[in-house]
């Protein structure tokens, strides 16, 4: 949920022989359209949910729509929000471990009909059920979005040759933050209608269903499976991947958890996720608290995702150049390049959030600049931590990656509920705001100064031994030549020396 779009590039180590060949577009890549258009929806229905409870609660249209307006206070709708990533957050690991071994487009065909079906039963949900019936309901639909990263890399691994699975899986995942960022001033344009908050979840729900049912027709799990591949295209994908098989490692789980430099990477990306959850779920109530309307509030809340995300896509390659080439060598040690980044950013969120509170009086463009520059600098640490997971270990990213995604699942689905306590029933109490706001950038300066204190850019000893290798292997002829371990390595300098 927090930081998806990034997540293909950390997969468990592969080895092997890649090939070239001239073989452009194909049915493979109408795979990823509907894909990407999967993950699209998928990623609008999280974005508007916090839209939609809100609306539930807004009782400026009590008199202006056909639609009851519920007495949720700020405690109701942080419970109701933090069931959704409760639900997403528990699902996480066992998904990432587990629907990788299922090779079946039915998975995600279940995962967008549960999310529709839930989406079009919320509106009795909520005036039938109350809000204990809805934080069930979310927490479902939570369950079922952490399987969407999964299997979509699981089908790109099936579909794509190695060498065109990192653009796509970048394309794929990055919709879910598309989605985000889209559904956000849609819905809150929604919410203006005679329908309001109901209007809201029936566009979820037709456009998931509609999207399950595309899918379910004209996609298939495998090349083998669909019937409007060629010939000529199954053979290019299976030449492709002849000479191209995963490593089979032992994840080392409990090695990684008693080693400071793990929890140090779990916190920072705990910050980034807290900051992320934060300002889907939380700005939207603290600007209507600014006696703004919806359709405004959720124009704002948009514009700092999008920042996030260009921010991050124009300091990535940049930073990752200047780490790979020791550029930066000249004027520091390189092992202290990612926490620098990362504090470089940590600064600048902390300064927007402890300032934000004071600007409230007179909410003007300048709130609204500070506002996404705050969580435009997370697209900035995401060069410094996110990528410190791939300089930890070379055979174990993924994993590593799976492991902090789970720590920081859970402190986000923290943020609505804790929010919600302190709000409570005022959301207009400023002084209670203030207490949110600060208490959010002290977070900062603690996750902030534990990584730079104990994270590590260094391989580190959990990751199994180094192997060189003379030569390479290839499964298609089973040409192998020899494979020298440390050991082995070590063990032959010893008799080397003996000798002499």
């Amino acid at each position: 949920m927090d930081v998806e779009f990034i997540r293909h590039k950390f997969e468990d180590s592969y080895d092997g022989v890649l090939t070239k060949t001239k073989f452009k577009l194909g049915v493979r890549h109408l795979q990823m359209l509907y894909m990407f258009v999967c993950s699209l929806v998928l990623g609008m229905l999280r974005g508007s949910n916090g839209i939609g409870v809100l609306a539930i609660a807004d009782y400026t249209r009590k008199n202006d729509t056909y639609v009851p307006i519920h007495n949720w206070d700020m405690r109701i709708q942080g419970t109701v929000l933090s069931s959704f990533l409760f639900g997403y957050a528990l699902i996480l690991v066992p998904a990432e471990l587990y629907l990788k071994q299922v090779v079946d487009k039915l998975i995600l065909t279940a995962v967008l009909l549960i999310n529709g079906g839930v989406a079009a039963a919320m509106p009795t949900i909520v005036n039938k059920g109350g809000w204990v019936a809805v934080c069930n309901a979310q927490f479902l639909m939570g369950m079922t979005q952490a399987c969407l990263t999964p299997v979509n890399l699981k089908l790109i691994s099936n579909w794509l040759p190695p060498g065109e699975r990192e653009i796509f899986g970048f394309i794929i995942q990055g919709a879910i933050l598309l989605g985000t960022i889209i559904s956000l001033p849609i819905s809150g344009l929604l919410t203006e209608s005679r329908l309001s908050w109901e209007l809201v979840f029936y566009s979820q729900a037709m456009m998931t269903l509609s999207m399950a049912v595309i899918w379910g027709l004209l996609t298939a799990s495998s090349p083998e499976r669909h019937q409007a591949i060629g010939d000529t295209e199954k053979e290019f994908i299976r030449e492709s991947l002849a000479g191209y098989r995963q490593k089979k490692l032992q994840r080392p789980w409990q090695r990684i958890l008693q080693t400071k430099q793990f929890w140090a990477l779990a916190v920072a990306h705990s910050a980034a996720n807290v900051l992320f959850v934060f300002f889907l779920f939380e700005i939207p109530a603290f600007l209507q608290s600014l006696q703004l309307s919806i359709r405004i509030c959720s124009w704002q809340a948009a514009l700092p995702f999008a920042a996030m995300w260009m921010v991050h896509a124009m300091t990535a390659p940049a930073v990752e150049l200047i780490y790979r080439f020791g550029y930066i060598n000249y004027l520091f040690d390189v092992k202290y390049f990612r926490k620098i980044i990362n504090g470089l950013g940590s600064c600048g969120i902390i300064i927007g959030l402890t300032i934000l509170p004071s600007l409230v009086s007179n909410w003007n463009h300048l709130g609204v600049i500070v506002l996404i520059g705050t969580l435009g600098l997370v697209g900035l640490q995401f060069s410094g931590f996110l990528e410190n997971h791939k300089d930890m270990t070379q055979n174990y990213p993924g994993t590593l990656m799976v492991m902090t995604s789970a720590v920081a699942s859970v402190t986000g689905a923290l943020v609505p509920l804790v929010s919600g306590l302190v709000i409570g029933d005022d959301v207009t109490n400023l002084s209670r705001w203030r207490v949110v706001f600060m208490s959010l950038a002290g977070f900062c300066v603690v996750c902030c100064v534990v990584y730079s204190m104990f994270a590590s850019s260094s391989r580190q000893p959990w990751d199994g031994t180094i192997k060189q290798k003379f030569g390479y292997s290839n499964d298609a002829t089973n040409l192998e030549l020899e494979e020298l371990s440390e050991t082995k390595i070590k063990n032959r300098c010893f008799e080397a020396d003996t000798v002499v």
